[in-house]
């Protein structure tokens, strides 16, 4: 279980997080809201799920405090993490401002997100070439971010 949650733990991973080359990204469309990446996340309020309905749940992960460590994304059993370059989603407060496509319930109701994240519904779908390439593939990597030393 990670340490709890304090101002100075928070200061140290948003540190930390900013020296990330990557970050998770989730995609709403196929979330269940199973909870599994928040079980194996090693940072406290990292992943946080939304929503009580099935029609509109889902989790999204904080990118200022999102180390990129990968177990997010190894662990998902639906497949629905990617890691990508924390580049392509400069500017973006959480994975929600990130996605790929509007369909998910959570745009048209974005009062089931906490109110510091709802901008997301104001913002365009991602189209950066190597964020739509990595959910299009099985099992991706990020070119040389997440190669083999």
């Amino acid at each position: 279980m990670p340490a709890p949650q304090n101002d100075a733990r928070r200061a140290a991973l948003v540190k930390g997080a900013s020296k990330a080359k990557i970050k998770a990204l989730v995609n709403l469309n196929a979330c269940t809201g199973c909870e599994v990446c928040i079980a194996v996340c090693p940072v406290p309020d990292c992943i946080e799920k939304f929503g009580e309905d099935p029609t509109n749940w889902g989790v999204y992960v904080n990118y200022d405090i999102c180390i990129g460590c990968m177990l997010c994304a190894k662990d998902c059993p639906w497949d629905t993490i990617r890691m990508v370059p924390t580049t392509a989603v400069a500017g973006h407060v959480s994975s929600l401002d990130s996605q790929l496509d509007h369909n998910h319930a959570a745009f048209e109701n974005p009062e089931v997100v906490p109110d510091h994240l709802r901008d997301f519904a104001n913002k365009p779908p991602v189209t950066d070439p190597v964020v739509v390439n990595l959910f299009q593939k099985q099992n991706p990597q990020v070119p040389g971010l997440m190669s083999p030393k």
